[in-house]
């Protein structure tokens, strides 16, 4: 059995989503609309404790004491969503979904909104995919989570059996995530059940991000959080460049594109993973077969929603060309794909 490491600052940065759009973003034409009545500068900062993953941040500004305010507030929001979000670790004062999963079959449990919107958001996923985004599914990726952990830590490189697999997958009915609005509660009715966000929260938070970064004022900036990448224009601001990275992390980009209030998510096979026998075994999980989807090396989305175009990579990156092509099209998302053979495709309006 052989492992494939991951190279130590990737380990360290990486998350679920892989980044796949962060090596080649450019800042394009004037810094400074017709309206604008002072010279606006760009400056960038870099957060590494967001999401399990390397983010970075972009914006115009009049002064690097206004970015520093600026990005320092915008971490800070981000961290707040990182923690409620986190299904391993417990925060002091704080009701995260871990609190709920440690309490399935137990008590309903009160959350914040941003839970609650979010938890809304995956059961909703899971109807608009047929089933493809399941956040009820935390069982079966927990089991691959460990495997995965293990390999890389130099524990035991394996893969877990069919019959583990399936036991682990009689516990992943979305119904059992039950809502109570009216009582700010989310409930899991059967005690074995996880919920496991990973297929929509980062994009979810990137739409956050992007709401308080609107409620601020800024005019142009961009926020690229962990391959969940965000745009922001305002009339006469510049647009941005991106570059999508080669599957064999090359400098070679697969596509570069000019976006302007847009979001860009990708999903890929070819960062998070192990190699067991021969065979790469990475974090996609196809919940029918209850192993790593095997249409795609990756799926890159463009659209108006980061939550919607970061549960749509995931989906379409588990489905056939054809049955993602008809997802995509019903919510008017634009996608990009690397195929199996290395082949890239693209939507017409991508």
């Amino acid at each position: 059995m052989r492992l494939k490491k991951t190279p130590m600052f990737l380990k360290k940065c990486l998350s679920k989503k892989y980044l796949c759009v962060v090596l080649s973003i450019f800042f394009l034409f004037g810094c400074v609309g017709k309206n604008d009545q002072k010279t606006l500068n760009k400056y960038s900062a870099e957060y590494f404790d967001l999401f399990d993953t390397y983010s970075q941040f972009t914006a115009l500004c009049a002064s690097k004491e206004e970015f520093e305010s600026l990005s320092e507030r915008l971490h800070e929001r981000l961290l707040t969503l990182n923690k409620e979000f986190d299904i391993y670790n417990e925060y002091e004062g704080m009701n995260n979904l871990k609190t709920v999963n440690d309490n399935a079959g137990i008590a309903p449990v009160k959350v914040s909104g941003d839970i609650m919107e979010l938890v809304e958001f995956g059961k909703e996923a899971y109807t608009q995919t047929n089933g493809k985004i399941n956040i009820a599914l935390g069982n079966v990726l927990g089991i691959w989570h460990n495997y995965r952990e293990d390999a890389l830590n130099g524990v035991k490189t394996a893969v877990p059996t069919e019959n583990e697999l399936k036991e682990a997958s009689k516990f992943c009915d979305i119904d059992s995530i039950i809502i109570d609005k009216s009582a700010s509660t989310i409930y899991t009715d059967n005690c074995n059940t996880r919920i496991d966000v990973g297929a929509v929260a980062k994009g979810f938070a990137a739409d956050k991000a992007k709401e308080f970064l609107e409620n601020e004022g800024v005019g142009a900036a961009l926020l690229n959080l962990g391959g969940n990448v965000i745009a922001i224009n305002d009339e006469n601001k510049p647009t941005w460049k991106i570059g999508i990275e080669n599957p064999d992390l090359s400098q070679n980009y697969i596509d570069t594109f000019d976006t302007a209030n847009s979001t860009v998510v990708t999903s890929g096979n070819y960062q998070r993973f192990y190699e067991c026998d021969g065979r790469r075994y990475h974090h996609i999980i196809d919940p029918d077969t209850l192993y790593p989807a095997d249409n795609n090396i990756a799926v890159t989305v463009k659209g108006s929603s980061s939550a919607v175009s970061d549960m749509l990579s995931t989906a379409i990156f588990i489905l056939p060309r054809k049955e993602g092509e008809e997802l995509a099209r019903k919510y008017g998302y634009a996608v990009l794909w690397i195929e199996k053979n290395g082949a890239v495709v693209k939507t017409k309006d991508f």
